[in-house]
């Protein structure tokens, strides 16, 4: 029912002179490169989403308190293409929802989805693609499984009830293979780890996930771990 009802609202002519789209970049490899990627965004406050937006992602409206002082960006059209730290883009990061795969069918350059990201989480993974670099590893031996969910879509895979995930400060990825030996295994996911004990400290939340090649880390604002699925 929501993907008819944008559809119906964002079908234009995809060839319109007010397309609007990601210009061609070099990787973000900068504190000061995420920072100009995303004030190529409109800035938007809590209050000012779209009503049915707002309707769709947080219904009960549970977690206003927490959400109200945060800024959102608003992501038109192709500019869920803009690298935003590496060569990762926000595709990469935005909720995979029914806006998401809306766009996805018909992807118009009106198109008006919704993101929310803490800048000191994408920080720590420019830190992690930068070290790995730097200790001769492959930097984007990883993929990000999930990044911003809002409290919708947080409920429908059964997220943790206050997950970090809802206020854009968290990242999970997937560990593919990190050390160029053709494989991907738990020394890939250790490297990783490791690393990302040191980036992200005292100041967020770090969580194993034994038995797969998945990590979580987030910028909470103080020291969280854990090792449970």
């Amino acid at each position: 029912m929501l993907s008819a009802l944008l559809l119906l609202s964002c079908k234009k002519d995809k060839n319109s002179e007010h397309s609007i789209a990601a210009s061609l970049q070099e990787d973000v490899l900068t504190p000061e490169g995420i920072s100009e990627a995303l004030n190529q965004l409109e800035a938007v406050s809590y209050q000012e989403l779209n009503e049915k937006y707002l309707d769709y992602s947080n219904p009960e409206r549970k977690f206003n308190t927490e959400l109200k002082d945060l800024t959102f960006y608003k992501v038109m059209g192709n500019q869920i293409d803009l690298k935003i730290v590496g060569d990762y883009t926000i595709r990469d990061f935005i909720a995979h929802d029914e806006y998401y795969e809306a766009f996805k069918e018909n992807p118009y350059p009106e198109f008006e989805q919704y993101w929310l990201v803490d800048e000191k989480v994408l920080n720590m993974m420019l830190t992690l693609i930068l070290t790995l670099k730097e200790e001769g590893y492959n930097e984007y031996g990883f993929h990000i499984r999930t990044a911003h969910r809002h409290p919708t879509k947080n409920g429908e895979i059964n997220g943790a009830s206050y997950s970090q995930h809802m206020f854009g400060r968290a990242i999970d990825i997937g560990v593919d293979d990190i050390n160029n030996d053709g494989k991907e295994t738990q020394a890939d996911k250790t490297i990783v780890y490791d690393m990302l004990q040191e980036i992200v400290g005292n100041k967020g939340g770090l969580g194993l996930y034994p038995g797969s090649m998945n990590l979580h880390f987030d910028c909470r604002g103080f020291r969280a771990r854990w090792d449970f699925p």
